[in-house]
């Protein structure tokens, strides 16, 4: 498979919703010796009309409730409940864990992962934070954003998840997935089969472990990539040039500039002249009416329609009725 593109942009949002509200993360700010927190909740479920691949995903053994098995070889990693009941897997040993156990931690080189538990009720929240490594690849927001916006996108728009894709991302996060319990040195083999074909082999043949789209402190990401001798190819740096639009506008000459006997060609030479109407944006934000079903996948319209409610100054959310006709 060709290495993988983004489907939507989630950059920069401290809160992010994927999976249709199955999983929200609140990213913040971490304490000393720590290198990120997140608040985290997970839902059992959405109810409600929601599109027909999240309910399929819903549906089925891929259901999102929690990361799959997984070690940190340099970090420990920290939970404390707020709300419900976690289930975390740790070494083969699972455990149910409620606000009243307080925080606990899974030391480095562990093999573990959480999810919500049957037991809770209609969502779980968790704070997770983890030991501050010092290395490039490590547990941090860089990681969290993308790999929950790969994950999202993978499962809803991608048909699953690419291997080489999934190791080059959990290698940028000292995320390494385990050989089976009966392949001897599991931890290792799973460590190096990351680093190989997920850094070295993914990155040569154009799999990042970031993505703009995801990131919001993109500087720092660049900044890990170009450690790698097997990455930094794949960093492009005339970004960092880009002018603000408010300067971009200031180039605008005067006048048109002239083209000789090639002007012709650059003016509307239709004999009905071109009504293009008011702007329906302001400031990078949408204040037009939505004209119809535009909510489907690659221009094509699906039997839903969308509609903005505005919920508060600083947020808008999408409420998807079913369509009229129906």
């Amino acid at each position: 498979m060709a290495p993988f593109v983004p489907y939507h942009s989630s950059a920069g949002q401290s809160t992010t919703v994927k999976f249709g509200g199955l999983l929200t993360t609140e990213f913040l700010e971490p304490p000393p010796g720590r290198c990120f927190l997140f608040r985290q909740t997970y839902r059992h479920t959405i109810e409600g009309p929601i599109p027909d691949n999240l309910r399929k995903l819903i549906n089925s053994p891929d259901r999102p409730k929690g990361p799959p098995p997984h070690f940190h070889q340099f970090q420990t990693e920290y939970f404390r409940v707020e709300h419900g009941v976690l289930g975390i897997n740790v070494d083969g040993v699972t455990r149910r864990i409620t606000k009243a156990d307080g925080e606990i931690s899974v030391k480095a080189g562990s093999v573990h992962n959480f999810f919500i538990h049957s037991d809770s009720p209609e969502s779980m929240t968790v704070y997770l934070s983890a030991s501050d490594s010092g290395n490039d690849y490590q547990l941090d927001r860089v990681f969290f954003e993308n790999w929950y916006g790969y994950w999202h996108d993978a499962l809803l728009h991608d048909g699953g998840l690419d291997w080489i894709q999934f190791l080059a991302i959990q290698d940028g996060g000292d995320a390494y997935t385990p050989a089976p319990a009966w392949v001897p040195f599991r931890r290792q083999v799973g460590y190096w089969t990351c680093v190989i074909v997920g850094r070295w082999i993914g990155g040569l043949l154009g799999y990042k472990p970031f993505f703009r789209e995801y990131t919001t402190d993109w500087d720092f990401a660049v900044a890990k990539m170009k450690g790698s001798f097997f990455q930094r190819h794949l960093v492009h740096s005339a970004w960092e040039e880009e002018k603000s639009w408010a300067k971009q506008a200031d180039l605008e000459p005067k006048a048109k500039p002239e083209n000789a006997e090639f002007e012709q060609w650059t003016e509307d030479m239709s004999l009905t002249q071109l009504n293009l109407g008011p702007v329906a944006y302001e400031q990078g934000q949408f204040n037009g009416a939505n004209p119809g079903l535009t909510n489907g996948s690659n221009g094509h319209s699906t039997s839903r329609q969308e509609k903005l409610e505005q919920v508060a100054p600083w947020a808008q959310r999408r409420i998807v009725v079913e369509d009229a006709a129906k």
